[in-house]
């Protein structure tokens, strides 16, 4: 018979013991997911990208990194140190939430609205940082907080249009700490959900966070723990907007069509060189105005004091079919 002996590799007791620890303390900490909560904020990081687009006049990107169940205290001890974070009450929910940024975007984009050049466009010779990376920790200036405030504004305005088909809600940001340390959100071992935002500014920028515990949405929470779709979610009232305000500026082709008569082929064929032809109207006769092979409308030909052609809408397509059907235009 072989007898096998063990032996104990020194230091490795402890460390499984460390290991068992922390997967009971893991295990003993159940957060509550909601899928609907992570398709809101999806809704709501889609319609940020243009938001900062026009706010900022520069290429926004925003992506929805990831969204975590976790202890606020672990979220808030996660959060940029040295790094700006704001306190938000949300109404009509009973509770606060928090918002961080970290140093990268919110350099990144005060060179923006300071006018720094783009990187790609810099010298590659220069010797200095800048922004960011020139940093060094120390207490943040006014104009910096304002700038973060105006930030996490823009954010949180998409946030709450996105809860629009669940709940109205409306934030206010308080003060800006410049660190987790001196903030109370919720006790240390509540339930909260994290949402991590990767926000690119003209190929610069940096991250920002949103930590809302669950207590605090617990007026919409059993909602939120549903499994739905968009489509399900209902319609979004800023993609609506979007939309149309895209499509007002969308460039379009009128055409004026002056007359129309038949006329033999025989006649065409024997047109020459210089010929006039006599189409049978005056400067009185109206002309339909037409898009992409539709008529419009009827409009009245003018002159402006310029010397301008001008056309005066006397009648929409509608209207005209009407007419027609009344026998009152040719």
């Amino acid at each position: 018979m072989t007898q096998t002996q063990t032996t104990a590799v020194p230091g490795h007791g402890g460390m499984t013991a460390q290991v068992q620890e922390e997967i009971i303390r893991i295990a003993t900490r159940s957060y509550e997911r909601l899928p609907l909560f992570e398709v809101v904020m999806d809704r709501a990081v889609q319609a940020l990208g243009p938001t900062l687009r026009a706010a900022l006049n520069v290429q926004a990107d925003v992506t929805l990194q990831a969204v975590d169940y976790l202890a606020c205290g672990d979220a808030l001890a996660a959060a940029p140190d040295p790094g700006l974070i704001a306190l938000v009450n949300a109404s009509p929910w009973d509770g606060a939430l928090a918002v961080t940024i970290d140093p990268d975007l919110l350099f990144s984009a005060l060179e923006i609205m300071l006018g720094a050049p783009d990187p790609a466009a810099a010298s590659a010779d220069a010797t200095e940082g800048s922004g960011a990376a020139a940093w060094q920790p120390r207490a943040f200036t006014a104009i910096e907080k304002r700038l973060a405030g105006r930030l996490v504004g823009l954010a949180l305005h998409e946030v709450a249009t996105a809860f629009e088909p669940l709940e109205k809600v409306s934030f206010t940001a308080g003060a800006m700490e410049s660190g987790p340390r001196d903030v109370m959100l919720a006790p240390v071992d509540a339930a909260c959900a994290r949402v991590t935002l990767r926000i690119d500014l003209n190929g610069r920028g940096g991250l920002m966070c949103l930590i809302v515990p669950h207590r605090t949405m617990d007026s919409v929470r059993p909602q939120l723990a549903q499994s739905r779709s968009v489509a399900q979610l209902g319609s979004d009232p800023g993609s609506r907007a979007l939309l149309s305000q895209s499509l007002n500026h969308t460039p379009v082709t009128l055409t004026a069509v002056l007359h129309e008569r038949d006329v033999p082929l025989a006649d065409v064929l024997g047109w020459k060189p210089g010929q006039v032809l006599n189409l049978g109207i005056d400067g009185t006769h109206e002309v339909t105005v037409a898009c992409s092979g539709k008529d419009m409308f009827r409009a009245a030909i003018g002159r402006r004091k310029n010397g301008s052609v001008a056309l005066r809408v006397t009648a929409t397509f509608e209207e005209k079919e009407e007419e027609n059907a009344n026998g009152a235009l040719d």
